[in-house]
């Protein structure tokens, strides 16, 4: 007769077991993380968000998903304890600062890619182009004309009516 084992919560006396990611990296389980992250000094994790952020950028330029296994190799290196929380302190610092986001893009080989945060720019460049047109022409025909810099005289005997500019007595 066969029992199947219960896997028993640990008491007080015994340590949070380790989580077995498919790629075979150890995580701690939440209860241990956070332990992990009480016994790191909080200027050590801050030196180490600001080191991973910087990292995440550079990569992220090269338009190729950053993996897992880059970030713990080069920037979280003895901090695989928590590195969880140290993702997630650069996330949101990512978020604040740069309006970008760390999407993990594939669970299976653990990579991930930045994303924006922030709202899409006006798509109608058409009425942007007309209005930095409309802005420039105002600028030259009345401004510049005001104050003396330019002459705006119609072209004789011309049609359609043709303008012609010439440097006005502050202009020259």
């Amino acid at each position: 007769m066969s029992q199947k084992r219960r896997s028993e919560r640990p008491g007080p006396s015994q340590a949070d077991p380790m989580e077995v990611d498919e790629d075979g990296t150890l995580t701690p389980t939440s209860t241990q993380l956070q332990r992990n992250v009480e016994r790191r000094p909080k200027s050590q994790m801050e030196a180490k968000v600001n080191e991973l952020v910087p990292f995440l950028l550079v990569k992220d330029q090269k338009k190729i998903p950053i993996k897992r296994a880059d970030i713990l190799k080069h920037v979280i290196k003895d901090y695989r304890d928590v590195s969880p929380e140290l993702l997630k302190h650069a996330n949101q610092t990512l978020q604040q600062v740069f309006g970008m986001e760390l999407v993990e893009i594939d669970p299976k080989s653990r990579s991930y890619i930045l994303v924006s945060k922030l709202p899409p720019l006006e798509r109608d460049s058409s009425n942007q182009e007309k209005h930095k047109v409309f802005v420039m022409k105002k600028l030259i025909t009345e401004e510049f004309v005001r104050q003396k810099y330019l002459e705006y005289n119609r072209s004789s005997h011309t049609d359609p009516p043709e303008f012609e500019f010439r440097w006005g007595a502050n202009g020259s």
